[in-house]
C-alpha cells in the first residue's frame, strides 16, 4: 500500500477535518477536499495571501479560511465551495495577530490570539462577535510562544473545543477545554506531566478526544474523560508500545507526535517520529501496528474519505486507510 501525494502547484498550508488549504504560485488561496483519488484544486483568484498562507481552515455552511490578506490585515473568509465567490469579514476589531475558524455544522466560534504587552493571548469569540469586536466567551489564556508554531487544538460540532500547548504563566505543557455554554476554561489534568504537548483530535463523531505529546523521549497519549465533575477534567493515560522518537524531531515547536483527528477507531491512531523515519501507528483490536510515513516534519493529520492524509513539509499525502 503507497502514499499518494497531492499534486499542486503551491504550498499546503494548512490541514483540518478533511480539507487542506494554502497558496498558489502567485499567493491567491486554494481549498481542496480530502479523499482519494485527489480532486481539483479548488482556487480563489484574487483572494491574495501573505507568505504564511492560510492559517487555518474549516467546512461549516461555507468554507471558512484564515489569513492576512494583500492589505496586511487578518481576515476569516467565507468561500463558496464552487470557488465562484469569497467575502472577507477583517478581524482587526478583536486585534487578531493569529485566528482559526472553529466551525462546522453547529461550531461557530473563531480562535485567535493577540500580543498584549510582548505576551501572547489566546482567545474565543462567537463568529460573529469576532467580526464586529465583543466580548470574548471566556478569560484569555496566557500561551508561551507564537501560536502558529506552539498551538494545537481539535473540535467537533457541540463537543468542546479542546487546546494544548505551552498555556499558561509559567509556559508549561497545558490542556484545557471550553464547552459551547462555558464562561470558563477548565483545565485537564495530565499525568505524569509531559515534557511537551504536541497534538490534539477527537474520534467517534465527537465521542472521543485525545492530547498527545512526548515524556524522556517517548509518546504519551492522554484520553480526555467526560466525567460529571466540578474543576479539572480528568484523563485516563493509553497504553502505546516503547517507541523512542528520534531526537531531531523534540525541539520547540516539533511535533513528533501527531494525532490522525476524526478517526472512527476506539484506540487513537497517530504518527509518530521515530530514528527510522515516520510511522503511521494503531492498535488492531490486538496488538500495535505501523505503516511507514513519508519523511519530513509532520504538522497535522486526519482521517477522511476512507483515507489517512498527513500534512509533510508543505505537501499532502494519502493513504488508503490500512486501520
Amino acid at each position: 500500500m503507497d502514499w499518494s501525494r497531492l499534486e499542486v502547484a503551491g504550498r499546503v498550508t494548512a490541514l483540518a477535518r478533511g480539507l487542506c488549504a494554502g497558496v498558489d504560485a502567485d499567493g491567491n488561496a486554494f481549498v481542496i477536499p480530502l479523499r482519494l483519488p485527489h480532486p481539483s484544486v479548488r482556487t480563489y483568484d484574487g483572494l491574495l495571501l501573505d507568505s504564511f498562507g492560510v492559517l487555518g481552515v474549516a467546512q461549516g455552511e461555507q468554507t471558512w479560511l484564515t489569513g492576512r490578506g494583500a492589505d496586511g490585515r487578518l481576515h476569516l473568509w467565507s468561500a463558496y465551495t464552487d470557488g465562484s465567490m469569497f467575502v472577507p469579514h477583517s478581524l482587526e476589531a478583536i486585534g487578531a495577530m493569529w485566528a482559526a475558524p472553529v466551525l462546522d455544522a453547529h461550531a461557530e466560534t473563531v480562535l485567535s490570539a493577540h500580543l498584549d504587552a510582548g505576551t501572547w493571548r489566546l482567545r474565543v469569540h462567537q463568529r460573529e462577535t469576532a467580526i464586529l469586536g465583543g466580548r470574548p466567551q471566556a478569560p484569555d489564556l496566557t500561551l508561551g510562544t507564537d501560536p502558529d508554531t506552539s498551538l494545537v487544538f481539535a473540535f467537533y460540532e457541540r463537543e468542546p473545543l479542546v487546546v494544548a500547548g505551552p498555556l499558561g504563566e509559567s509556559g508549561a505543557p497545558h490542556a484545557w477545554s471550553l464547552g459551547r455554554n462555558d464562561a470558563e476554561w477548565r483545565r485537564i489534568h495530565l499525568s505524569p506531566t509531559p515534557t511537551a504537548l504536541c497534538s490534539v483530535a477527537t474520534g467517534q463523531l465527537g465521542r472521543q478526544t485525545w492530547v498527545a505529546g512526548h515524556l524522556d523521549g517517548r509518546p504519551v497519549v492522554y484520553q480526555v474523560l467526560s466525567l460529571p465533575f466540578r474543576g479539572l477534567l480528568r484523563t485516563a493515560n493509553v497504553t502505546l508500545p516503547p517507541l523512542d522518537l528520534t531526537p531531531d524531531a523534540l525541539g520547540v515547536g516539533d511535533r513528533p507526535v501527531v494525532l490522525v483527528d476524526e478517526h472512527e477507531r476506539d484506540q487513537p491512531v497517530f504518527v509518530a517520529a521515530l530514528p527510522r523515519g515516520n510511522r503511521l501507528c494503531w492498535h488492531d483490536g490486538s496488538e500495535w501496528k505501523a505503516h511507514p510515513v513519508p519523511d519530513g516534519r509532520v504538522r497535522s493529520a486526519c482521517a477522511s474519505g476512507g483515507a489517512v492524509h498527513v500534512l509533510v513539509d508543505g505537501a499532502v499525502w494519502s493513504l488508503p486507510d490500512p486501520t
